[in-house]
């Protein structure tokens, strides 16, 4: 392609000397001639999550994703309890593969809830630098598998009754090198036993942002308020608060929430404590995620923006 446009070039200055073909013409040439690219948005976050929750980020095709997550925390008015110390424990384990460049399916489990857990995201719309794309659009689907009893909150014996879906919307742009927000409606269904009575069909709003701290380090946050819960005796509002560390293929992200859940749907609808420092309150961990590229990488039409 570059020899053509110098033949083409040549051709038009020598061209020149003996015909009235102008500088424009050879300009409408040349245009012709270069191949139209479109700069995308890279890295809105860098990871399939932002904290807990999904973000709208996909994997390129071939890419295999695992994380392990844990979490750390204390009991309410446990007089055994130790200021550096943690009462309960629980991990989880994801796997995700990209099997296009905009589909993404994972799935994972987790031990102190025993809660399965699967996820599929199709991108929509990725942001353009032209801006003829301001925003970027993912749509997941969520699904959770209640395997044992939650926070005294009794299983029915139909395993049909112990499964529970979300719908989300993931809206999320990125302003500039170092800001990112996302917004996420999300809808949730159920037959699992609730701490809100009578509602098998609910509405969550996500709000999530990222801000890059320098070329390695950025800080991520959550907050998922549920449309119409009477914050107590129904639970509470999942607040999440990140710190990630990057290296190459390697995310380290030490983590505090509220929520004792990993997966979408169970960190929403069993947070019995609000975001405090005290015991209950507070939940501490790292989540590790390692990014193997199982085939070969080609030159993408992104930008670092």
């Amino acid at each position: 392609m570059k020899n053509k446009k110098v033949k083409i070039l040549v051709f038009g200055l020598l061209l020149g000397t003996v015909s009235p073909l102008g500088a424009q013409e050879l300009l409408e040439i040349l245009e012709k001639e270069a191949p139209k690219v479109t700069l995308y948005t890279q890295a809105t976050f860098k990871a399939n999550r932002v904290v807990l929750g999904q973000s709208v980020e996909t994997r390129k095709k071939g890419t295999l994703e695992f994380t392990l997550g844990t979490r750390y925390w204390n009991i309410p008015n446990n007089e055994r309890s130790q200021s550096f110390g943690a009462d309960r424990f629980s991990a989880n384990f994801n796997l995700n593969y990209a099997f296009t460049d905009r589909f993404t399916f994972g799935a994972g489990a987790t031990s102190f809830d025993g809660v399965l857990h699967t996820f599929g995201k199709y991108r929509l719309l990725r942001q353009r630098l032209d801006g003829t794309a301001p925003i970027g659009i993912t749509l997941a689907q969520n699904l959770s598998y209640f395997t044992r009893d939650n926070l005294g909150f009794r299983l029915s014996e139909n395993p049909g009754d112990r499964l529970a879906y979300s719908t989300q919307l993931i809206i999320a742009r990125k302003f500039d090198q170092n800001l990112s927000l996302q917004l996420t409606p999300t809808f949730i269904h159920t037959q699992v036993d609730l701490p809100i009575p009578g509602r098998n069909n609910l509405f969550l709003l996500g709000f999530a942002g990222r801000y890059k701290l320098g070329n390695h380090v950025s800080i991520a946050s959550e907050y998922n308020y549920l449309v119409g819960r009477d914050q107590g005796a129904e639970g509470f509002n999942v607040f999440s608060l990140g710190v990630n560390w990057e290296v190459s293929d390697l995310i380290l992200q030490f983590a505090m929430s509220n929520a004792k859940g990993f997966d979408d749907i169970s960190s929403h609808l069993f947070t019995a404590n609000n975001f405090t420092f005290r015991p209950g309150g507070l939940h501490i961990g790292v989540n590790a995620t390692y990014v193997l590229h199982t085939k070969q990488r080609k030159l993408d039409k992104i930008s670092e923006k």
